[in-house]
């Protein structure tokens, strides 16, 4: 299977070398800038067991042609308008997308702008940043790749997706219930960005003040009702599971989203909290305090407007 990786970042760099590593069939999609860099450079992981150095092959869209037969993206949302103009001449007629960004919304514009059958649903988990633009600091192990049928159509291409994956050296599992994982997913890291971002912490750090574990456990419930008002409840263990990471007094955890505003850099804010938030609404769920967290969100992402 050919593969396009778009893009060379935490998560698209990290787990397309372990596919170059494997002798995959797989290219990397930079920018002109980045191309030259790694190009120059390699790609190297940190990993705990020690760093592994590739040198893989890239190109720049002005070099694709329509025969990938899988596309995965793991750009930051705000980045996706620019990334569908990108791949647009890459889309072959049996291509398949994976998208493994966080949140939902992006599967209605690629599906809306690809076909819906194309677009899989997919998660990807890892804790790993990208150190310098040709190294990625990978801290807990070599996180893993979820790939699921959000259609019967899809259940072919989705299957060989996972077997590809997982033949090219990534810890991959194909879901049954892939929205639902996507929901679950979606509601802890729409609620937990929420929670670092509006309270200005970690969670060891905001679990400190006498109301940062309630403001935290409502952003969740609003985000696990709009789940459940959706059509995908989450399951009694995932609720349990996730109240503990908002609150656990003694833990360092922080969304991606939070990092990227303590460094001054775009955050996710609208694509996650604020979409969360529109689809509460829409489905007759009150989110008060997500409409609070978007609100902060939107002023710091306005602040850095030109």
């Amino acid at each position: 299977m050919k593969i396009l990786m778009v893009g060379a970042g935490a998560v698209g760099g990290q787990f397309g070398a372990y596919l170059h590593e494997s002798g995959a069939d797989v290219h990397f999609l930079l920018r002109p800038a980045r191309k030259e860099i790694i190009d120059k450079e390699d790609l190297t992981l940190d990993l705990p067991t020690g760093k592994v150095r590739i040198q893989p092959r890239t190109l720049t869209a002005a070099e694709l042609t329509p025969n990938y037969e899988l596309i995965v993206i793991s750009c930051k949302a705000y980045s996706l308008d620019s990334v569908i103009n990108d791949i647009t001449h890459a889309i072959g007629e049996k291509t398949v997308i994976l998208p493994l960004l966080n949140g939902l919304r992006h599967l209605e514009i690629l599906g809306q702008k690809f076909g819906h059958n194309r677009v899989l649903g997919g998660i990807a988990k890892t804790v790993a940043t990208l150190a310098t633009p040709s190294c990625i600091q990978i801290k807990h192990g070599p996180g893993n790749i979820t790939v699921g049928a959000r259609t019967l159509e899809q259940q072919a291409n989705a299957e060989a997706v996972a077997a590809t994956l997982h033949a090219g050296g990534v810890h991959t599992y194909f879901s049954e219930h892939i929205m639902d994982d996507m929901w679950d997913k979606y509601c802890l890291m729409a609620s937990l960005g929420a929670a670092n971002c509006l309270l200005g912490g970690a969670v060891g750090e905001y679990m400190r003040s006498q109301a940062g574990g309630e403001i935290a456990l409502q952003l969740f419930k609003e985000c696990a009702d709009t789940a459940a008002a959706s059509g995908h409840p989450l399951h009694p263990e995932s609720i349990e599971r996730i109240q503990q990471a908002l609150t656990n007094r003694h833990s360092g955890f922080s969304a991606s989203m939070y990092r990227d505003m303590q460094a001054g850099l775009p955050v996710e804010g609208d694509h996650l909290v604020g979409d969360m938030m529109r689809r509460g609404e829409s489905l007759g769920v009150a989110c008060p305090t997500l409409k609070i967290a978007h609100a902060v969100l939107e002023t710091y992402m306005g602040r850095r407007a030109p």
